[in-house]
């Protein structure tokens, strides 16, 4: 089994963990998910686009900080992008790759998801 860069940091969620239900994210929104407290506060969240879910760890890869300011605000205002807040850098949301910003070349951290039985499953 491989191991992948967000299953080794400190509280991140072990695969088959249940983030909740495909219903709890309206379609075209997305939400942001925490593990841990504190310093060690891991953060993910996902995307959904009809019935298929999209997850990454919550981290610019340019500076290493968290991409929204408010709860659950990771897409620009049409919902055809993910937006990092700090850098204003923007992702696609199939991969997780910039397409524009300070972080050219990059991508996002995919969390893999699947959704088993209306339930989102990290792994």
């Amino acid at each position: 089994m491989t191991i992948d860069a967000w299953q080794i940091r400190p509280n991140a969620p072990a695969v088959g963990t249940e983030l909740g239900s495909i219903r709890d994210i309206a379609d075209g929104a997305a939400r942001e998910f925490s593990f841990g407290r504190g310093l060690n506060t891991w953060r993910m969240f996902v995307v959904r686009k009809a019935e298929r879910v999209f997850g990454y760890v919550n981290q610019c890869p340019h500076y290493s900080l968290p991409l929204n300011h408010r709860s659950d605000e990771f897409l620009t205002r049409d919902g055809t992008r993910i937006i990092c807040r700090q850098h204003l850098a923007l992702f696609t949301i199939e991969d997780g790759s910039c397409v524009d910003g300070a972080c050219d070349g990059r991508k996002l951290d995919v969390v893999p998801l699947s959704v088993v039985n209306d339930m989102i499953v990290v792994g």
